[in-house]
């Protein structure tokens, strides 16, 4: 028989807020953000915190999401109508609108809910790597779902005879900052799924580059190191993009100065360390070129920790 309403530890919290930042959470993704040396149990402590919590309704457990080719997706989880009351009662904000129905429908979205995760993959790669390496401080993260209502906008010049000039809505999947030795390194995420034709994807790198040429965009990032990185999902894809993304730069006269704002890899946020993963040389230009990290790591810090 149920005791109580389970009262909030510390640790508890602490999940809600995780739960909060990231909108969604599987227990692999909790496990690898708040006990990264756990490597052992197959996340079942992850999964036993998450059941203290789901059934009075912190958390809300989405099932039925689309099923991949083999096996199938984990259970995700968003915040519950409890745990939002929990963290406002604390302070934290959190989003006004909440209808427990239309979250649980995007989880069963084939298209949205497995992007979301990868999205959410890379950025808790990038909180891990501050963790191994304190050197390094992460801030400014931004999510797609804060960026749609930004309503960033570029222009897009039309190529005589083949496109005409457009006004395009720009939304990458996420914008972070590091900040190294002193310095600060702006990111331009996009994760890449292998679900977009070569005409879409050469059609974002346009928006993109122009959007990042946009005197009103250089007023978001303090530096000029920016780096748009494109995380695919295998060799093949990987290469693909680099070939489209230089043709079309050199297409509109933009690749001799723009090209090297790109980096695109293969490489995975989940299987590679943090330090490996934004510090190895698996970063691959969008043109023949040595592949190179995202960050100089300080020279103290070994890609084994």
């Amino acid at each position: 028989m149920r005791q109580g309403i389970r009262v909030l530890t510390p640790k508890d919290e602490e999940i809600l807020r995780a739960v909060n930042q990231y909108r969604f959470l599987t227990a692999a993704q909790l496990s690898r953000l708040m006990w990264s040396n756990n490597t052992k149990d197959d996340n079942r402590y992850a999964q036993l915190r998450i059941s203290w919590l789901t059934p009075d309704g912190y958390l809300l457990q989405l099932k039925d999401l689309p099923r991949p080719p083999v096996g199938r997706y984990p259970y995700v989880y968003a915040l519950g109508w409890r745990g939002r009351k929990a963290l406002q009662a604390r302070g934290v904000p959190v989003d006004w609108y909440y209808r427990p129905s239309e979250v649980r429908s995007l989880g069963k979205n084939a298209a949205f809910m497995p992007h979301t995760l990868a999205i959410i993959d890379v950025l808790i790669a990038a909180k891990r790597l501050t963790e191994d390496v304190p050197e390094i401080q992460l801030s400014d993260v931004v999510m797609e779902r804060e960026l749609r209502r930004w309503r960033m906008q570029a222009t897009v010049p039309g190529i005589s005879g083949v496109t005409q000039t457009r006004r395009v809505t720009v939304i990458p999947d996420a914008l972070f900052s590091f900040q190294v030795g002193g310095a600060s390194q702006h990111f331009v995420l996009e994760v890449d799924r292998d679900s977009e034709h070569q005409r879409v994807w050469r059609d974002k790198v346009a928006a993109l580059t122009y959007w990042l040429l946009d005197p009103d965009t250089k007023a978001l990032f303090p530096s000029d190191l920016i780096t748009v990185m494109v995380v695919t999902p295998d060799a093949n894809r990987r290469d693909a993009l680099r070939k489209w993304t230089e043709e079309e730069l050199r297409l509109r006269g933009l690749f001799d100065v723009q090209a090297s704002m790109f980096a695109i890899t293969a490489g995975s946020p989940v299987t590679m360390t943090a330090t490996n993963f934004f510090g190895g040389s698996h970063w691959q230009p969008p043109y023949l070129g040595a592949t190179d990290s995202l960050v100089d790591l300080p020279a103290v810090t070994t890609l084994a920790r």
